[in-house]
């Protein structure tokens, strides 16, 4: 029975509530006791305990799951073995794509086109990774506590240049409602068949029905290979034609006549008239109101930078991060450049010390990663262009046209960006820095600028902030991004099932929770409060602030009870 492990201790980890299970594993909200953060534990089921198969396929998710680093790719933190109970455990999310169709039927057009250029992201270094998900569908779909989809689940997996599959080379495997036909007749299948799956996601989630039904999984399949997929539009008519496109271009049987990459598909999306005019990564805030701007005229005749192309160029970074980590793995080709990327990070860092080998391929993946998240935004950017451009010239068909410029050379601009000495800053997914840079930029250029302080911990939501810029022609603005680490605070109350508020003096959302388990507090001033029934409110002034070893803040509290 699942609540075999309720309460237990399985490592450093205590296990709260089951969340869900499934055909090989169970799922529970656990406090990971070290970093005192919760934790979804997947735990093997014990029936599969001692059999090889059951626990290399485990293993092989876990793994996989693992090299996938992606802010739209669940993030596995562990795995291991304790008394007999295999497990992995991956970071927390609040809520999936199947929970919230339960509780709204479907979503607006708006809302599903965002998952799926969410989702086509993670795909997108998936698929250069050599792995196909193979299970694509709403309960592998979470949402962040930002909105932002995250795919989960990498159990149906299997990397394309590894071994055939633990259950069989070609063995039907999946979900039968979103297979794709060649899924369902058991053949090879690759990075198309996700899209697939994909699409019918899509569909489900903008009618609220499946587009094929049946009594039975047999029924279902065939409908899969034989049966042409319904217009999304025939359900639901307010649907745009463009979208109801794409959505039948994905439900194609023919694998050639889908989009030839999720790359390719994230485009799409985003030329969409319902595409998000502006999106935020996953570990993002919103732009503080306390930037400052000011202007000043900047001179400069330097020729204006044409916006490249994105799609191919970002393609081939990733495939060849993935492909540098495989060749990497080979002993002889270790051997002879590991004395190379020494020298090379030295020369880039100057004094500093080199990093590991390890950190150095870290580097070059992050980067393929990064510069997918600044494609997705120029791709958005480019389609808000094309809008505003059909706009402008239907709106002025009849006016004259203006007379060309005789300028050759436009003005540029500058960025000055502040932040806190401990945080990294990026623009357009480049680093410029830690704490403060200035940026020269072409007018008119539109920039990512993003701030990040890399050692706060994973789940500080203030711990990276991003915004887009738009510079005008010899404009010099000063931007600050306010980014802050978070410090976890943890008590002693008297009674335990106190329940606590601290509400920030700078005016942010007050933040409410147990008294048993560590907070996660932004650096700051609070007013805290404790409250128990039958007990007065306890309340004090807190100051959090990282401490010289680093060490969470602790405090023993006795309220006065009746």
């Amino acid at each position: 029975m699942p609540d075999r492990y309720l309460g237990r201790q399985i490592g450093k980890y205590r296990v709260i509530r089951l969340l869900g299970g499934g055909a090989f594993a169970w799922v529970y909200e656990a406090v990971d006791r070290d970093l005192e953060i919760p934790v979804a534990l997947k735990i093997l089921r014990p029936e599969f305990a001692g059999q090889t198969e059951a626990e290399a396929r485990f293993r092989r998710e876990a793994a996989i799951a693992a090299r996938l680093r992606h802010p739209n790719i669940v993030t596995v933190r562990d795995v291991g073995q304790i008394d007999g109970a295999s497990f992995v455990a991956m970071d927390l999310l609040p809520l999936s794509l199947a929970r919230r169709l339960e509780l709204l039927q479907r979503l607006p057009e708006t809302e599903v086109v965002r998952i799926g250029l969410d989702v086509a992201a993670a795909l997108a270094i998936a698929h250069a990774g050599g792995v196909v998900h193979r299970d694509i569908k709403p309960d592998n779909i979470l949402i962040g506590t930002h909105g932002e989809a995250v795919v989960a689940d990498f159990g149906l997996a299997r990397a394309l240049s590894s071994e055939p599959a633990l259950s069989g080379s070609n063995h039907v495997m999946g979900t039968p409602h979103y297979f794709s036909p060649e899924q369902a007749r058991g053949l090879e299948l690759d990075g198309r068949s996700d899209l697939y799956a994909l699409g019918i996601t899509l569909y489900r989630a903008a009618t609220g029905r499946l587009p094929f039904e049946g009594d039975d999984w047999y029924a279902v399949a065939r409908m899969h290979v034989e049966v042409p997929a319904p217009s999304a539009r025939d359900t639901v008519p307010e649907l745009s034609a463009e979208f109801d496109a794409l959505v039948g271009r994905l439900l194609r049987k023919d694998p050639a006549e889908r989009f030839g990459s999720a790359l390719q598909l994230a485009d799409a999306l985003a030329a969409l008239p319902t595409a998000p005019t502006s999106r935020l990564t996953p570990t993002t805030a919103r732009p503080n109101a306390s930037e400052t701007l000011s202007t000043t005229p900047v001179e400069s005749t330097a020729p204006a930078r044409r916006p490249a192309r994105w799609i191919r160029p970002t393609f081939a970074l990733a495939f060849a991060a993935a492909s540098f980590w495989a060749i990497w793995q080979l002993p002889p080709v270790r051997t002879l450049l590991q004395p190379l990327l020494r020298t090379l990070v030295r020369a880039e860092r100057g004094s500093d010390e080199a990093p590991s080998t390890a950190r150095a391929t870290d580097t070059l993946v992050e980067g393929a990663r990064d510069s997918l998240l600044s494609s997705q935004r120029d791709s958005i950017a480019r389609a808000d262009a094309r809008r505003a451009a059909a706009t402008t010239s239907t709106a002025g068909a009849t006016a004259p046209r203006p007379r060309a410029s005789t300028t050759s050379a436009a003005t540029r601009a500058q960025l000055i960006l502040t932040a806190p000495d401990s945080a990294v800053l990026y623009v357009d997914g480049v680093r410029e820095g830690r704490g403060s840079a200035t940026i020269e930029r072409s007018a008119a250029a539109r920039l990512i600028v993003r701030a990040i302080i890399a050692d706060a911990p994973t789940a500080c939501p203030t711990a990276a902030q991003e915004t887009i810029v738009q510079l005008k022609a010899g404009e010099r603005r000063a931007l600050t991004l306010p980014v802050r680490t978070c410090i976890g605070i943890s008590f002693n109350i008297m009674p335990a099932d106190a329940r606590l508020r601290f509400v920030p003096a700078d005016g942010s959302p007050a933040i409410d929770a147990r008294a048993d388990t560590t907070v996660l507090l932004p650096v700051g001033k609070y007013l805290f409060k404790a409250s128990a029934p039958k007990c007065f409110d306890y309340t004090d002034s807190l100051l959090v602030t990282r401490s010289a070893d680093g060490a969470p803040i602790f405090r023993r509290i006795r309220m006065t009870c009746s």
